[in-house]
């Protein structure tokens, strides 16, 4: 019996020992990493904005994160992530982001009616840019009829890139040359 239980318990620390464990530090492919963070006047928050353009170049897959705080009660906001589908790189230093056309979604912040529901008729576009720049617009794509024309605006903007490790970003050169 006690053989058994030897071999038994041995077997497991071997199991247990041949496990791999991941650090905190360790990042797997499929992970979104924030790269550049800028606030509403473009300046730099967090992050290299030349590792961002060098992600675009390089073809890797882009998230944008941005949001709001209501006018009249700064603690109800909304913050949106979505994958950028059209990404231009302008003057070799700066980032666009158009986001792909989504339903158009009206929020109700206040604490006994939170929700979010959809405008049914509208659609919605953005573009957002590491210098603050923003702009949307909505669509009623039933009546064929633009609801909200594109208005120039200030943003701040969270980018997202999916790769192992933000070092394994190379330098790239320029999409046309």
């Amino acid at each position: 019996m006690n053989k058994t239980l030897f071999a038994f318990i041995g077997v497991v620390l071997l199991a247990l020992l041949s496990c791999e464990t991941r650090s905190n530090t360790e990042v797997s492919v499929n992970e979104w990493i924030l790269v550049y963070r800028n606030d509403r006047n473009g300046n730099a928050l967090y992050g290299d904005k030349q590792k961002l353009i060098d992600a675009v170049r390089n073809g890797l897959p882009i998230r944008v994160g941005f949001g709001g705080r209501g006018r009249k009660d700064s603690t109800r906001s909304v913050e949106h992530l979505t994958e950028a589908k059209f990404l231009t790189i302008t003057n070799n230093r700066e980032v666009f982001a158009q986001v792909p056309q989504i339903l158009g979604q009206l929020p109700f912040l206040a604490d006994d009616s939170l929700k979010i529901q959809f405008r049914p008729e509208n659609k919605w576009v953005k573009i957002c840019g590491t210098n603050g720049y923003s702009t949307g617009l909505m669509v009623d794509f039933i009546n064929d009829s633009l609801v909200s024309p594109g208005v120039d605006g200030r943003a701040g903007t969270s980018w997202f890139v999916q790769i192992e490790n933000i070092d394994k970003i190379t330098t790239a050169d320029p999409l046309w040359d």
